[in-house]
């Protein structure tokens, strides 16, 4: 049966063809998204040491082939701890007052590397001063331990 509206003879319009457009965006952020995830991979590597820089003797144990003994081990067993304490203007050392200079000297004359503890006692500033430099100029290291706090200072 035909169109009643339909003129005789006349054609019917062919139907529109779709087009198909193909969209390639998503790849290429997936790619971008890949690469940038393989830097960061690499970069976190080198950063925290899962590869490269290693100093071990490439066998995969992890261990290298250093002398058995730990730099720690070595440093603590050549510290001598020394603790002096700094009473208003006075120097206390073995429990005996001292004059600066023949501290120094017995901080000095330690056998190994001596780590001077500082106790400030209620010490007057110009005495706290007067031991810090001289202790800076002997080389010699020490840390600042205030009485009433737990707040230390280091210098070498």
């Amino acid at each position: 049966m035909a169109n009643p509206n339909s003129k005789k003879g006349a054609k019917t319009p062919a139907p529109k063809e779709k087009v198909v457009v193909k969209k390639r965006g998503g790849c290429v952020v997936v790619i971008i998204i890949l690469i940038l995830l393989a830097l960061l991979a690499l970069l976190l590597g080198f950063h925290f040491g899962w590869w490269g820089k290693g100093d071990g003797d490439g066998d995969g144990d992890g261990k290298s082939k250093s002398s058995g003994q730990s730099t720690t081990d070595i440093d603590k067993s050549a510290q001598t701890d020394v603790y002096v304490t700094v009473s208003g203007a006075k120097y206390m050392y073995e429990n005996n007052s001292i004059e600066i200079e023949d501290l120094v000297n017995k901080i000095a004359d330690v056998e190994g590397k001596a780590l001077v503890h500082i106790t400030d006692d209620s010490a007057t500033d110009s005495a706290m001063n007067e031991l810090k430099n001289a202790l800076d100029n002997a080389k010699l290291t020490y840390i600042v331990e205030e009485e009433a706090s737990s707040d230390t200072t280091a210098s070498t």
